[in-house]
């Protein structure tokens, strides 16, 4: 699994790959303003109504039900509403950090690592296995994208409304191929701790800064990580990779306009 970055400066490298981190973010932290949209399905007078609204409403009667029922039957805004709670609640109760299967996305590449000026990193399998055992791990999934966002039904189990919630996205996004790991947590943001060895490889972008390509090519030494150089020339719009080797030299991207 890959995940892109952009560098600002040198210590964002360093806690990345140097003394690496995993950084998971609220779900309304990231660039999809539809993160966790859904489609509430609520039928009032559907059988197993009742018993959730007695589950919820422990001291409620049965004319408080009747209202209810109506309230859901006659009011427009009320499904909009409701979805907008629940959307608000588990967006409290989680941070998410997102994966990628591919490394060779110029979209991504421009997107993600501020026009080929940062790095794209690739983690060990063995990563996830050792994310599922803390504690607060709550569940890793591939994205599904579809042109509507899914339908929930206010019955069904949690479980797979989790998975609907979570693991959605636009068609438009599909060419991300993105995996996520989700954990149970009411922070904006948290930092994992991760070992060195948990990366297998650094990509160095194409526009990456001299200070930032050595920096990181130190890194990759010290902690013998592979690392390869972004190439974003030749044949084709896939960016490709020529791996690093002392005394070697790569053109890596066009060149930049002559000053007289």
């Amino acid at each position: 699994m890959f995940k892109f970055y952009t560098i600002p400066d040198l210590k964002t490298l360093e806690n990345i790959i140097g003394e690496p981190t995993l950084k998971f973010s609220s779900a309304f932290n990231l660039n999809d303003p539809f993160e966790l949209k859904f489609n509430l399905v609520l039928d009032p007078y559907a059988e197993g109504q009742e018993n959730e609204f007695f589950k919820a409403h422990p001291g409620g009667t049965i004319k408080d039900f009747k209202d209810w029922q109506e309230s859901v039957e006659n009011n427009d805004g009320f499904l909009w509403y409701t979805e907008q709670v629940q959307r608000n609640y588990l967006s409290k109760l989680i941070t998410l950090c997102s994966f990628t299967e591919i490394n060779t996305n110029n979209l991504m590449w421009s997107h993600y690592t501020n026009n080929h000026r940062g790095i794209c990193v690739e983690y060990s399998d063995a990563l996830f296995d050792k994310l599922k055992n803390i504690k607060e791990f709550l569940v890793f999934g591939n994205v599904e994208y579809s042109e509507l966002p899914p339908e929930v039904d206010s019955l069904e189990d949690r479980s797979s409304k989790i998975k609907k919630m979570l693991f959605n996205k636009q068609v438009e996004w599909k060419y991300e191929r993105e995996h996520r790991v989700i954990l149970q947590s009411d922070n904006d943001t948290d930092f994992i701790s991760i070992e060195p060895n948990d990366i297998k490889a650094v990509y160095i972008g194409s526009k990456a800064t001299e200070d930032i390509t050595n920096k990181a090519m130190e890194i990759c030494q010290y902690n013998n990580f592979d690392c390869f150089y972004g190439i974003s020339l030749g044949k084709t719009y896939e960016v490709q990779f020529k791996k690093h080797k002392e005394g070697t030299f790569h053109m890596r991207t066009f060149w930049s306009e002559l000053k007289e």
